[in-house]
């Protein structure tokens, strides 16, 4: 199993890296280093599964049908991240020139920490009841080649709850235990981890270098900080500063770890520089949520809409909040056929 982690993660990582790189080229954003492209490969990733998936479980397509036609695109992001040489040989070179930075005692910590969540959800897992369904979800998508037509806690036939339609993340890890061979259960309760937690620890350190630009000192600290919360300071097995640690398998588990954060860090960005690249990322991550679970679909645009709000006002700027408005739109459609679907 150690191998197929590895491998899982090395395409994981290594994929969505390239598929930042091709964004940022296209969307003609500079040097931003290797995390910089993880995070915004996945949530490209994410953004382009929730457009696919939805019109073809709404088509009652075949979920290999389904893994054709996102592998393919995946693969074409992949691939198009492939002739961004000079690009990815720029970021090596910064940031080999600056590795002693990277090593402060709050970063030390910080990994430590990491490597303790991942040690304590390998040897003492909590199974949340939710598994009957959500993981179950994925399972029946894996042996029945249907996407949501199956209910995942009877095995029978019949029409999908209209609660999740709109955002099946099982189906996302069932894609990787199509790929892989891992049983969709094994691939979320024991590969996933690995995947999800290292990219919630990105966010963080991306955000840490926003808010403190020139002190790599307090950098470390709010990674570790960050890491820390998660850890500790819940009593709550359902609080979503728990879920990291616990199931991050669970939609709204990496909505509240890594979505909103990463949301968060786009704001920070456009706040200082209003780069059409960066509002389109906002944008992509915004429709990424709305896969994670159906609570993206309204706290996302209720997320975005405050902060943006808020510093609109700062700016003294319409135009921020119109903008702003604009990267929620995807988050607003599907909020207006979710309406349409329930009533």
């Amino acid at each position: 199993m150690r191998l197929e982690i590895l491998l899982t993660a090395a395409f994981f990582f290594g994929g969505s890296c390239l598929t930042g790189y091709a964004l940022r080229r296209l969307l003609r954003l500079g040097q931003e280093g290797f995390l910089f492209s993880i995070v915004a490969g996945v949530m490209c990733w994410w953004a382009l599964m929730e457009m696919i998936l939805v019109p073809m479980t709404m088509a009652l397509a075949s979920f290999t049908g389904f893994v054709t036609v996102y592998t393919i695109l995946v693969l074409g992001c992949v691939f198009a991240g492939c002739f961004c040489r000079k690009e990815i040989l720029a970021d090596a070179k910064q940031a080999a020139g600056a590795a002693r930075e990277y090593i402060t005692p709050g970063h030390a910590a910080a990994f430590g920490l990491i490597l303790w969540q991942l040690y304590f959800i390998h040897h003492h897992m909590y199974l949340e009841w939710d598994d009957t369904y959500y993981v179950n979800l994925a399972n029946e998508a894996v042996q029945s080649d249907l996407i949501y037509w199956i209910y995942p806690e009877t095995g029978a036939i019949a029409d999908f709850d209209k609660r999740y339609v709109l955002s099946l993340w099982p189906i996302f890890y069932a894609w990787l235990s199509k790929l892989t061979g891992i049983l969709p259960t094994i691939m979320a309760h024991t590969v996933l981890p690995w995947l999800i937690i290292p990219l919630a620890g990105m966010v963080y350190e991306l955000i840490g270098r926003r808010l403190f630009p020139k002190d790599r000192q307090l950098q470390g600290m709010f990674l570790a900080m960050a890491v820390l919360l998660h850890l500790f300071m819940s009593g709550e097995h359902i609080a979503g500063i728990t879920f990291l640690s616990l199931t991050p398998w669970v939609g709204k588990g990496v909505l509240a770890g890594i979505l909103i954060p990463s949301l968060f860090y786009w704001i920070l960005r456009t706040a200082e520089s209003e780069e059409r690249g960066l509002w389109i990322l906002l944008g992509i991550t915004c429709l990424g949520g709305c896969l994670l679970s159906s609570m993206g679909i309204l706290l996302s645009p209720l997320f975005v809409g405050v902060t943006a709000g808020l510093a609109g006002i700062r700016k003294k700027s319409p135009q921020y909040l119109l903008k702003g408005a604009l990267s929620c739109l995807p988050c607003v459609l599907l909020g207006i056929y979710y309406i349409y679907l329930t009533h």
